[in-house]
């Protein structure tokens, strides 16, 4: 059997639409949505979407309620849609900018993001940045994405309460948390990707530039 044209190790019995050829399981696994611009129509990437999301849903209500914070499950029901909009921007920073980001910028820069609006909530306009360009990056695509929902509401006659956006950034930090893994730098950001549609010109690319 051929070998996989990613790897050029594993048998390739799958065929990749992102490489216009074969690959192994383990490299369709590892690198789906976070190096390769996956089709929206592939298979496979549907499959571990539904497989994978119920599992991080899971995972992430059975962290929650251990840590008492069962009352942040409503804030996942009412805010998915801005939660998904705040992972993917920070989904972007990785594929745009760092390749190889990890789950802990990740957290960092979710960090700042959080203490910045815990500034904000004492009546104190304050960015807290970070001496890492990496961590920055996460803090600034998170903060600018909050803006442009800021700003959309405010044209239809409505604000986002501050209270509101960091219930959501403290919340997207939790779900780092819990799948963080020490034997994977970007176990969190390769779920996180997989549920971050490519745009369609670049879903046509074989892999995207780095």
């Amino acid at each position: 059997m051929a070998k996989c044209a990613r790897c050029s190790k594993q048998a390739a019995r799958r065929e990749c639409a992102a490489l216009l050829g074969r690959i192994c399981s383990r490299c369709c696994a590892q690198l789906r949505m976070l190096v390769l611009a996956c089709p929206e129509h592939c298979l496979y990437l549907q499959e571990a979407r539904r497989t994978t999301g119920e599992r991080r849903m899971e995972q992430l209500l059975e962290h929650l309620s251990a840590q008492g914070k069962g009352a942040w499950v409503e804030i996942l029901a009412q805010m998915s849609g801005l939660l998904a909009f705040l992972e993917g921007a920070i989904v972007d920073v990785q594929r745009q900018r760092f390749r190889d980001l990890t789950d802990e910028e990740v957290l960092a820069g979710l960090e700042n993001a959080i203490r910045t609006y815990e500034t904000l909530e004492r009546g104190i306009i304050y960015e807290h940045r970070s001496e890492s360009p990496r961590v920055q990056a996460v803090t600034e695509a998170l903060l600018k994405a909050l803006a442009q929902v800021d700003e959309d509401l405010a044209k239809r006659g409505t604000r986002m309460r501050r209270s509101e956006a960091l219930a959501c950034l403290r919340l997207l930090a939790e779900s780092v948390r819990v799948m963080k893994d020490e034997r994977e730098a970007q176990a969190y950001l390769r779920v996180a990707a997989l549920f971050q549609p490519y745009p369609e010109p670049q879903s046509r690319l074989i892999v995207v530039p780095g």
